[in-house]
């Protein structure tokens, strides 16, 4: 087993193929009108923008899917374009797995499980596609599939790879994502102030507690909200650890850390931005108003768009560049020493 994975790059597009045409079968289906477990909907299924937008976001899947399979066995520039176009789409369809997971604990119920599939799914083929990605850039520039170094003399593709020195994040990147950070802050004030009793954008705690169903609340959120902590609050506590972690820890093992901040990065990027966007042009008035924004007023609603789109955008760019950080400052290379290269017969290191 420990073998095979240290071949990855001799399986990856493979499988990466394999990945892109079951998926892309299930991506015509819903390009066809189908919604079941449809990745970017609401709770409905309903999609954005309705059925065009629905429609739209599942050619899209399908096109990613069609530039994998075409591009996963090349090296040229153009195939590596589409691993990362294919890699993006990929992501797409991951869109609101965080959020997801988020729910099930704050309800304790599985709103849409086979949609949660579906997203997994995408997660599983975004892993493969940026790896594949990754190996054939290597390949192209004539660089070591696996490690990305440049050996003198070939490897064995089971050869052990050499954990790098420890080093810092760069100033750049821990002051970007604490910047990026700071757009939790007016969404958590606020969420924070219902919970306790007080009031916020106009409206009361006990206006904000008559638009939830406590019945759909699991147990540990009623206990949460009992001692004054939003459950969605301390979601967003435990992702600015995550960024933390990123920045200066090196203790854990890689993926155990890079898997969820990547998935987080991109669904909750995805969900934030189109989120700041909507709410400042409801407030500058050149998008209108929500129909029924109670218990809001118009502006208030507006406002908390904008907060909940700058703490999804802004955790889910830290995340991002945490992630670039810990990515490369981690990565591990090929350790030669003690391997005899099978062509030559000679002993490298």
């Amino acid at each position: 087993m420990l073998k095979t994975c240290r071949r990855w790059p001799e399986w990856v597009g493979r499988a990466t193929q394999v990945w892109a045409v079951l998926y892309g079968a299930l991506a015509v289906y819903w390009t066809a009108g189908g919604r079941t477990g449809f990745p970017v909907a609401n709770l409905q299924g309903d999609a954005p923008g309705g059925v065009t937008g629905g429609t739209a976001i599942a050619l899209l899947l399908v096109t990613g899917c069609v530039a994998a399979v075409m591009s996963a066995r090349s090296t040229s520039r153009i195939a590596v374009l589409g691993l990362v176009f294919a890699t993006a789409t990929a992501g797409v369809g991951t869109f609101g797995l965080v959020l997801s997971g988020v729910g099930i604990v704050a309800s304790g119920t599985i709103e849409r499980p086979f949609a949660m599939v579906t997203q997994l799914a995408a997660l599983g083929g975004a892993v493969l596609l940026f790896a594949t990605a990754q190996a054939q850039s290597r390949r192209r520039r004539d660089r070591c599939p696996r490690c990305g170094g440049h050996h003198p003399l070939p490897l064995r593709p089971t050869a052990p790879l050499s954990r790098p020195a420890r080093r810092p994040s760069s100033t750049r990147s821990r002051r970007t994502s604490y910047v990026l950070l700071l757009g939790l802050l007016p969404w958590a004030t606020v969420k924070t102030i219902w919970i306790v009793g007080g009031s916020a954008l106009g409206v009361t705690s006990s206006e904000w507690r008559s638009t939830m169903d406590r019945s759909d609340q699991s147990e540990l959120t009623r206990l949460l909200e009992t001692v004054g902590i939003d459950i969605t609050v301390l979601a967003a506590l435990a992702g600015a650890c995550l960024v933390v972690a990123l920045l200066h820890t090196y203790r854990f093992p890689r993926w155990l850390l890079l898997l969820p901040a990547l998935t987080a990065a991109a669904s909750l990027t995805l969900y934030g931005v189109p989120l700041v966007i909507w709410g400042s042009l409801t407030l500058t008035g050149v998008a209108p108003a929500a129909g029924d924004p109670g218990p809001f007023t118009a502006s208030g609603l507006a406002w908390m768009v904008v907060f909940g789109g700058l703490a999804f955008g802004g955790l889910g760019g830290a995340l991002a560049i945490s992630a670039r950080s810990y990515l490369r400052r981690t990565r591990p290379i090929c350790a030669p020493t003690g391997w005899r290269d099978g062509r030559l017969g000679l002993r490298l290191g």
